[in-house]
């Protein structure tokens, strides 16, 4: 008897945590490395792409920062209390984001060495969110 009472509330409760952790996340959506205009870009508008991505990467890594921490945050304290797993982002949208901005970079830094610019444009490293900390790769 007392589990007919319950089992509406119940129900809710699951219903209402399962929309919560759909709100969670974000979707990602990063950018195409090659675009339609790069052929006819000039080395004076590459120049300025390449520099608008490096910009745009080094103000997009503290977020990425913050992101895993708070991560971590709801992961350990989930373990505690089950509730803040329903609110983790599992999607790693600016991870994704970053690295597909990283990848463009670097196409751009190769279109423009082979049109032989002159700026130096290097190639930005993979990041390592997962396991290396932020750090950049070294080969």
């Amino acid at each position: 008897m007392v589990y007919r009472k319950f089992q509406p509330v119940f129900v809710l409760v699951v219903v209402v945590l399962f929309f919560a952790q759909g709100c969670a996340g974000r979707a990602s959506h990063p950018i195409k490395v090659t675009q339609s205009g790069d052929v006819k870009k000039t080395c004076n508008e590459l120049r300025h792409a390449i520099k608008g991505y490096r910009r745009d990467i080094k103000k997009m890594i503290p977020a990425v920062k913050a992101a895993d921490k708070k991560r971590t945050l709801l992961m350990v304290s989930g373990g505690l209390l089950i509730v803040p797993w329903f609110f983790l982002d599992l999607s790693d949208a600016d991870k994704i984001e970053t690295n597909a901005k990283r990848a463009r970079h670097n196409y751009l830094a190769d279109v423009a060495k082979k049109r032989n610019c002159r700026f130096k444009a290097p190639h930005l490293k993979s990041f390592y969110f997962h396991d290396k900390g932020y750090k950049k790769r070294n080969r």
